[in-house]
């Protein structure tokens, strides 16, 4: 029987192997808190009618053919998948219209999420506690983005963010064609804090160790 994000596993593409591997894994170390840096911010993937529109018409909860799947819809495959673990969810972004989308995309799960209208890096600078899951989406441009993931995993290793086996999942690292990704100054920066990269395909999922 398939459980979780099994279900969706024709959709998630090349981000299925890692988004399992992150999900279990976190399970398995018994992880509470979770960080989502950059929230889902559409309800249909990019050149489709509707992208970005906050506009409710264009959701189709019991469609999944017509989500955003290319951004991976991580705010609602985390909180379904995890459900029964009960974490604790926190989605940041700095577009007040993006969380409005994200609340609609996963209001089956709103009692695990809070979310947060900041900027990403405002949030680790005043975060209290500690993430045993990072996932870090936040920012656009290539260099723009991995300069931004850069100074994220500062502030977080900075301020001690991390719990000792926290796993940081990281979007946008191997796409076809491009120099560079939103992991480029990110993971080296990572690996050279006590993390271990565990699995490396169109994201990257490191481990602290």
């Amino acid at each position: 029987m398939k459980e979780g994000i099994d279900h969706y596993k024709q959709y998630l593409g090349n981000r299925f192997n890692t988004l399992r591997y992150a999900f279990e894994s976190f399970k398995t170390n018994a992880g509470q808190t979770i960080v989502e840096l950059g929230t889902s911010r559409s309800f249909v993937s990019g050149g489709n009618e509707g992208c970005m529109s906050s506009d409710r018409k264009y959701w189709k909860p019991n469609d999944p053919s017509k989500w955003d799947w290319g951004a991976g819809i991580f705010t609602r495959m985390c909180a379904m998948h995890l459900q029964a673990s009960r974490p604790e969810i926190h989605t940041v972004d700095c577009d007040p219209n993006a969380i409005e989308i994200s609340k609609v995309i996963s209001a089956e799960y709103r009692e695990l999420i809070t979310y947060h209208v900041v900027t990403s890096e405002s949030f680790l600078k005043s975060f209290e506690g500690k993430i045993d899951f990072l996932y870090m989406d936040a920012g656009e441009t290539e260099n723009g983005a991995a300069q931004l993931h850069l100074r994220e995993s500062k502030i977080a290793i900075d301020r001690g963010l991390f719990s000792a086996k926290a796993i940081v999942l990281i979007d946008d690292v191997t796409i076809p064609g491009r120099k560079e990704s939103k992991g480029t100054h990110s993971i080296p920066y990572l690996t050279a804090h006590h993390f271990k990269v565990q699995r490396l395909d169109y994201q990257a999922v490191l481990q602290r160790c």
